[in-house]
């Protein structure tokens, strides 16, 4: 058998191993094994550079199709990153410094007197934080009717409660501050419209709202409705137990301008048969009846 180049002998495996396609002696086995998985593996790496070629060239056209906005993406993603964590350091340092000169305001306030530490708290408040510029408008307040300006008390309780940014918690309490202030003189509906949305059993303020309410119904004559108010304060348990008690003074107050409800007496039983009611105040007919 003439000798075969390795490309006939790869493309013609069966025939150079035996001739015919029958298998080659035993001693000729292993060689035709060999030839055989080297092909195998020629082809396999042949494949797997074609797939790589085209798989290189798809990569090569995405990039080319969408590489300019995975690039605008990514830096935007760094820039949004960067941006937020100065803004957060900036805000950090901007409570640091509000809350150093707050709590230099309150030392320097029984020093100055309530109408010059109401003046540095207002124009603390104009540039603070939202939540330290609430706390000082309160201060403010305060120090206003310590120096005798109720009204510019009550202004700025009013500006305040009408601000959205602030906690609900100081808002209510705001409204509560004002109208202890104008109860003696405003009438019960102007506390109504002030404090009336505060008598909520899930609203923190509600008792001290129902006290102001309750004393502005009894100042209008409305006894029913301050009672109503004291009422709930005495029955909530989780009353204090300095307004619970004012309640209790208030009640007693009350009572004597709120008719006792009529307990009804039992009902009559029906008579007997044969059996005929009398009337208490009607005389029995012979008694009624004088001899002649």
């Amino acid at each position: 058998m003439p000798i075969r180049g390795p490309r006939a002998i790869l493309r013609r495996p069966c025939e150079w191993a035996g001739g015919g396609g029958r298998l080659a002696p035993r001693w000729r086995l292993p060689d035709y094994c060999f030839l055989v998985i080297l092909r195998s593996v020629l082809l396999t790496d042949l494949f797997r550079e074609i797939e790589e070629d085209l798989r290189r060239d798809r990569l090569k056209q995405l990039w080319e199709k969408f590489g300019i906005y995975l690039v605008v993406l990514a830096v935007g993603i760094i820039v949004i990153a960067s941006a937020l964590v100065g803004w957060r350091a900036w805000e950090r340092s901007r409570n640091e410094v509000a809350s150093a000169r707050y709590i230099e305001l309150v030392a320097q306030a029984p020093k100055e007197g309530p109408a010059k530490a109401a003046a540095a708290y207002a124009e603390f408040a104009a540039t603070a934080p939202s939540g330290y510029a609430a706390l000082a408008q309160l201060r403010q307040a305060a120090a206003l009717v310590e120096a005798g300006d109720a009204k510019g008390a009550v202004v700025v309780y009013d500006a305040l409660a009408a601000k959205s940014g602030v906690p609900a918690t100081l808002r209510d309490m705001a409204r509560v501050k004002a109208a202890m202030i104008v109860v003696d003189t405003a009438s019960y509906d102007d506390i109504k419209a002030r404090i009336g949305a505060l008598n909520d059993s899930e609203n923190g303020w509600k008792n001290s709202a129902r006290e102001i309410l309750g004393m502005s119904a009894y100042k209008a004559g409305k006894y029913a409705e301050a009672q109503g108010y004291y009422d709930a304060i005495v029955g909530d348990p989780a009353t204090s137990a300095g307004i619970r008690d004012r309640a209790h003074v208030m009640q007693a107050l009350i009572a004597p301008h709120v008719p006792r409800p009529v307990v009804k007496s039992e009902a009559k039983k029906p008579a007997a048969a044969g059996e005929t009611s009398t009337p208490n105040n009607a005389a029995p007919a012979d008694a009624a009846a004088k001899p002649e």
